[in-house]
């Protein structure tokens, strides 16, 4: 806006500077025509002081009235052509010698009347030479005085175009730099805008192209404030979303296939460890081998294999919730206290800082499962030998419309290439997990209106957030 206005200014200047040169110019011009006019005034009393002058000549030459007529006739003219004159001069000097001029006309006139036509009527022609040179005298004065005139006009005649040739060319020099510079400052702004928006429409061409081609990654991230930076803004936020979406929609592809396949094989495999099972009971029976190891070990792995077919069928199946009142603080001081009691928090201090009641709306039994995930994951973190204090923090608090449980433990921390994959099934960084807990507990979480953020700093930071708005139903839903 500023360049613009830049623009306007020089071109609002070069206007100001014509016109105002014009209206100078014009003044110069009139004032020359002004003394043009006063010359040719000056010129003609002169001629008609001359011709005024030959009349009375005549008259003193023929003796007689034959001239009078004629001569009245000049004598006015040249009174009137004084007159004239004077009101064309301005300065005072000019103005001295118009009024000399005109009373030099008056003067001959007068001697012309009062002495030669009186003498011409008494016939006394005595006084005719005197008298002749007196008239002579008064014309010569009066093209003297005139020449002086006329050059004083003519100096500031000259002057007068001198000047206004000096006009023309600063006027034309001015409004010559005003439209170039005017000229120059809109072909950088015009450049200017060409690469302020060439260069974001081609970035945001490419990045439709890439998008275009499967990228999702891609993003503009223009700075300004301006309509093309909002709209690549929203071309960010768009492909965000359609990354989200993607992934959403690719998690909820892969759950489906691992569906298919567990609840194949779910029973094939259950079926057989349980044959397992039973036989090893039997032996238990049998004194001679009850006491063997190799039948504890046997029962564990079949019992981990159950577990991990119960949890390939719970992460494949839709999460069907049961709400009800649920406060968060109740819930998680009894997930500790199962832990304790399954023996998983031996050697790790949990902290529970006493904290505001939060009740939300939710599957308690879900929630608990979820929640003893995360709380599993920190109790092993805490018992890492790496671990700066064997401890684990637990807060629960309403952020917004959700309410988030966070579980902070002092342990190794996770791999910075492991954190995008630690939600996949069977991906798990300890030796004897089967890599299904947090893909559990993030499904329980998401089913919540909630999802679960794991943070890597100095420990491990989880977070189960979940949807804090009360429900009116609490009658069984699928997600």
């Amino acid at each position: 806006m500023a360049s613009f206005a830049a623009v306007l200014a020089l071109f609002a200047l070069a206007l100001v500077v014509i016109l105002v040169a014009l209206s100078r110019i014009g003044a110069a011009d009139r004032e020359v025509v002004r003394l043009d006019h006063a010359k040719h005034a000056g010129h003609q009393v002169a001629a008609l002081a001359r011709e005024q002058y030959i009349h009375q000549a005549h008259t003193l030459l023929e003796w007689n009235h034959s001239h009078l007529e004629h001569y009245t006739a000049v004598a006015t003219r040249a009174r009137e052509a004084a007159d004239h004159l004077r009101a064309l001069v301005d300065t005072d000097d000019e103005r001295a010698q118009a009024d000399r001029i005109t009373a030099l006309v008056a003067d001959s006139d007068r001697v012309f009347r009062a002495q030669v036509v009186p003498a011409v009527d008494h016939g006394d022609r005595s006084a005719a030479p005197q008298l002749g040179l007196t008239i002579e005298g008064v014309v010569d004065r009066v093209v003297a005085i005139n020449e002086d005139l006329n050059h004083d006009l003519e100096r500031r005649s000259e002057a007068a175009h001198t000047e206004a040739d000096r006009i023309r060319g600063q006027a034309r020099l001015w409004a010559v730099a005003c439209f170039a510079l005017a000229i120059a400052l809109a072909t950088g702004v015009g450049v200017y805008l060409m690469r302020s928006i060439s260069r974001p429409v081609a970035a945001l061409r490419a990045g439709a192209e890439r998008v275009g081609a499967g990228d999702l990654t891609v993003r503009i991230g223009l700075a300004g404030t301006d309509e093309l930076v909002e709209l690549a803004g929203a071309f960010d936020r768009m492909t965000g979303d359609l990354a989200a979406r993607q992934a959403e929609l690719l998690e909820a592809h892969r759950l489906a296939s691992i569906g298919q396949v567990a609840s194949g094989v779910a029973h094939e495999i259950n079926n057989p460890l349980g044959v397992i099972l039973g036989y090893v009971k039997l032996l238990r029976a049998d004194p001679a081998v009850a006491g063997k190891d190799e039948l504890s070990i046997i029962e564990d792995e079949v019992r981990q294999a159950q577990r991990i077919v119960a949890g390939l069928l719970d992460l494949a199946r839709p999460v069907r919730l049961t709400r009800a009142p649920v406060e968060l603080g109740e819930l998680v001081k009894d997930a500790v206290a199962r832990l304790g009691e399954s023996g998983r928090t031996e050697g790790v201090v949990f902290a529970l800082p006493d904290q505001a009641a939060i009740e939300v709306e939710a599957d308690e039994a879900k929630l608990r499962q979820a929640l003893l995930n995360l709380l599993v994951n920190a109790a092993d973190a805490a018992r890492d030998p790496r671990a700066t204090d064997a401890s684990v923090t637990v807060t629960w608090q309403r952020v917004g419309e959700r309410a988030e449980i966070a579980v902070v433990d002092r342990g190794p921390g996770i791999a910075a290439e492991h954190l995008p994959r630690l939600f996949e099934p069977f991906f798990s960084t300890k030796a004897q997990g089967h890599g299904l807990g947090l893909a559990i507990a993030r499904t329980i979480a998401r089913a919540h209106g909630g999802d679960i953020t794991l943070e890597s700093k100095g420990g491990v930071r989880a977070v189960l957030a979940i949807a804090a708005e009360p429900r009116s139903s609490t009658a069984s839903e699928a997600t």
